[in-house]
Formats: C-alpha cells, sequence, structure tokens
C-alpha cells in the first residue's frame, strides 16, 4: 500500500504542462524612474506580441543575455518609442527603434538607415 502511495506521489503530481513559456527580456523606462508605467508595459506587450521571435533569433548566440532589453520612452499620449538592445558584458547594441501605439494597438520598425 505504502509502494502504491509512493507512486502516484511521484507520477501523480508530475503532469507536464503544454503552455509557451513567457518572454524573458530586460525593461528600462528612464522617464519613469525606473518603475514602468501601464502604458510602457503595454507598449513592452505589443513589441513582444509583434517581434520576438526576430529579436531573440537574431541573438541567440549571445552568451552572455540572450533576450532582448527593452528601453522605453514615452512620445505622446498614446505614442511610445522602444529601443530593442542586445547586452553583452562590456556594451550594448541597439537593433532596432519601434514607435508604439498602445491606442490604436500598432507597431511600427523605425527605418534608420535613410538619414538625410
Amino acid at each position: 500500500m505504502k509502494k502504491l502511495l509512493l507512486l502516484f506521489l511521484l507520477f501523480g503530481f508530475n503532469t507536464p504542462v503544454n503552455a509557451e513559456q513567457y518572454p524573458r527580456h530586460k525593461l528600462t523606462c528612464p522617464e519613469s524612474q525606473g518603475e514602468c508605467s501601464e502604458g510602457e508595459r503595454a507598449a513592452i506587450k505589443l513589441v513582444n506580441d509583434t517581434y520576438w521571435k526576430m529579436l531573440t533569433k537574431r541573438i541567440e548566440r549571445n552568451t552572455h543575455y540572450k533576450y532582448p532589453w527593452y528601453w522605453v520612452y514615452k512620445r505622446g499620449e498614446c505614442k511610445y518609442s522602444v529601443g530593442a538592445k542586445e547586452d553583452m558584458p562590456t556594451h550594448t547594441v541597439t537593433m532596432e527603434w519601434i514607435e508604439v501605439d498602445i491606442c490604436e494597438k500598432t507597431t511600427k520598425l523605425i527605418d534608420l538607415s535613410r538619414r538625410r
């Protein structure tokens, strides 16, 4: 009877969950002095929903930190600019700048190659 109870405890509570892991990332909101507002968090959620696979694929070989580091700046009532950075031991590299509108739930990569 004890062996049966032990088997139940070992296998009965060890049920696998078919859930996708929540994306891990660093988050910095300089204008909020560290505590990110609800709007800034909503902007990051939109960026993650849209660009997570692209950003993590670019830095998958980084041995220091394999996830993006987001810097969020408020630009208006619903508008934010998000810098997706790669964190390395000696420096950080900005991979993309993304314009986010949390009211319309839109994101757009900023093309910096066409500077005048």
